[in-house]
């Protein structure tokens, strides 16, 4: 999150000096108007694109207006103040406390006081308070949630579906697996070869850490000229004919073009499989969910799901596999439910939206099931 400073320097040298690196240390980056003087700008413009580039604004105020803009009749701080305003930029106002303001910061404080509603201001006395105000105030900050809206492709979007990857670890034809890609649409620029190893060690950390994988299961771990996977299957895993199933085999692989992929067998039992929009939605946000750190750098994205082989899934409650007395039979690699790119979304908006996704894809999933889609 970029966050700009905005006040004169006189009178809060210390402060202005103080905020960068806290700001830093709180994970964010801080723009102001010291860190421009290299730009060919005028330091005039280039403070006021900084104002356009903010995230968060924060208002300082001390004792001192500021020399007036001979063309505006303002000062530096209130033409970047009124910028952020027309922005709709988060605001934050920072008074120092028992500075005696001039006649023209006195006029500024009243008209900044008539935006003041719904605003977090406060007054401090030294780096310290003012430290802790701004640290309360940028952690209590939350970005508004980018709104999510669906576009036509432009064009043809290739899926890396896992059947069509013979040199990632496969499974046994009869499980079912249910599978989810996140595809750029922009072109991107290529992973390194020799990066993709050390890219198949974080997916692995990433996912134990976030409890897609056991910290003691083993994995496969590995990577080629195109991909880096990390993956759980255990080839001698076997149940009895009336057990429940839940099959170990899951992975997260990433092509280098920034192709992402996340999939996951489905509990069965020997008639096989059951689904249905509510569980596929669950499981399929947590799939994603695995998968947005990971985002390409891609203005748009597209996504695509899959459950493969379908032959022994059917419609129901997942929570009946294991109690049924009849339901479908046959196993094979032809029957294939897919839930082909359709759209295209801001890559932003995925992390915020991931229900709304993982609702869209469970939904044709299902209709594809439903319509005898092959």
């Amino acid at each position: 999150m970029k966050v700009f400073i905005s006040s004169v320097r006189r009178g809060l040298e210390d402060e202005r000096d103080y905020l960068p690196d806290l700001i830093r240390a709180l994970g964010h980056q801080p723009l102001r108007f010291e860190d421009f003087g290299a730009q060919d700008l005028t330091s005039r413009g280039a403070c006021l694109g900084g104002v356009q580039e903010a995230d968060v604004y924060l208002l300082l105020l001390g004792p001192t207006y500021g020399g007036e803009m001979g063309d505006s009749g303002l000062s530096a701080t209130e033409e970047e103040f009124n910028t952020a305003t027309g922005r709709g930029l988060p605001i934050y106002v920072f008074r120092k406390r028992d500075a005696t303001p001039d006649a023209q910061q006195e006029a500024f404080l009243a008209r900044v006081g008539n935006y003041q509603e719904g605003r977090f201001w406060t007054e401090f006395t030294d780096n310290a308070e003012l430290g802790v105000a701004v640290t309360k105030a940028l952690q209590g900050h939350r970005p508004p949630t980018p709104p999510f809206a669906q576009h036509p492709l432009s064009g043809p979007v290739q899926v890396p579906w896992r059947r069509a990857r013979p040199s990632l670890p496969q499974v046994r034809d009869s499980i079912a697996v249910l599978e989810v890609h996140v595809l750029p649409i922009e072109q991107t620029t290529l992973r390194p070869v020799a990066a993709l190893s050390d890219l198949a060690t974080r997916l692995a950390t990433d996912a134990r850490q976030q409890g897609f994988f056991g910290h003691g299961d083993a994995l496969d771990i590995n990577a080629d000229t195109e991909n880096a996977w990390a993956v759980r299957n255990d080839p001698n895993h076997r149940s009895g004919w009336n057990d429940v199933t839940t099959d170990p085999f899951a992975g997260v692989y990433i092509r280098r073009d920034g192709a992402l992929s996340a999939f996951q067998a489905l509990p069965r039992d020997m008639l096989g499989s059951l689904i249905n929009e509510t569980d596929l939605v669950q499981r399929l946000t947590v799939l994603l969910r695995h998968l947005t750190p990971y985002l390409p750098g891609s203005a748009n994205i597209a996504v695509a799901a899959a459950i493969d082989p379908a032959d022994s899934v059917a419609e129901g409650d997942p929570h009946g596999v294991g109690t049924r007395t009849s339901g479908l039979m046959g196993f094979g690699r032809d029957a294939v439910l897919r839930a082909e790119p359709a759209d295209q979304i801001a890559s932003t908006s995925l992390a915020p939206h991931l229900h709304e996704v993982a609702r869209d894809l469970a939904a044709r999933l299902v209709h594809a099931l439903r319509s005898g889609q092959r």
